[in-house]
């Protein structure tokens, strides 16, 4: 719901240094969405947004908490390539992406920012550091139980498209149809046959 709509941009930032006088511009993030019609700020626990379109003079300033703004800035940010980046350090080696580095770790700092304000909001206002790090904590075992998931889905449709019933060459067939080598390809296997066996052997040993 816009909290303003203008066809001057100076109502904007006389709105905000009225309501929110605290405001941190996030101009990383901006830049990104383009800053010719975007403007974020950062305001404790949530996010104003101002926009307008090319072909429209009208800004329009919208309030979000930092979770709600967490859902479009990370389709924004992933579209334009910056998680893929900031998680593949090599790719800066890539004289076509190097220029992003500096701009990509200033995108990152601030949307780290909303992350925390979004977590600070879950949390009871008196809720210590301790706490705010065992949610961040709970999220990486999340993220790591779906990585494991997803690479027994990879192993599954491995055994399923390639006949997986051990017959001699099959191997050697599904790494020619994915493309990767028969090293890689065991790799997968086995990674997956190792979750298997942990699974059983905790069940053996709780019995």
């Amino acid at each position: 719901m816009p909290q303003l709509t203008t066809t001057a941009y100076s109502d904007i930032t006389d709105h905000l240094a009225e309501h929110a006088p605290t405001a941190r511009p996030l101009e990383a993030i901006a830049a990104v969405l383009d800053a010719d019609y975007h403007s974020v700020w950062l305001d404790r626990l949530t996010i104003w947004h101002a926009w307008t379109t090319p072909d429209d003079d009208t800004w329009h300033l919208e309030h979000y908490t930092a979770a709600e703004a967490l859902d479009v800035l990370h389709q924004q940010l992933d579209g334009a390539g910056v998680f893929d980046r900031t998680a593949a350090p090599s790719r800066y080696a890539d004289p076509a992406e190097a220029h992003y580095l500096e701009r990509d770790e200033e995108v990152m700092e601030e949307y780290y920012d909303i992350e925390l304000a979004a977590e600070h909001d879950r949390l009871p206002a008196d809720a210590t550091p301790q706490e705010v790090d065992r949610r961040i904590q709970a999220r990486i075992t999340r993220a790591r139980a779906e990585a494991a998931r997803l690479a027994s889905l990879r192993a599954h449709h491995v055994r399923a498209t390639y006949g997986g019933t051990g017959d001699r060459g099959w191997k050697a067939a599904a790494a020619r149809g994915l493309g990767i080598t028969p090293v890689s390809l065991g790799a997968i296997l086995a990674d997956d046959e190792a979750r298997a066996v942990k699974r059983r052997e905790a069940r053996t040993n709780g019995d």
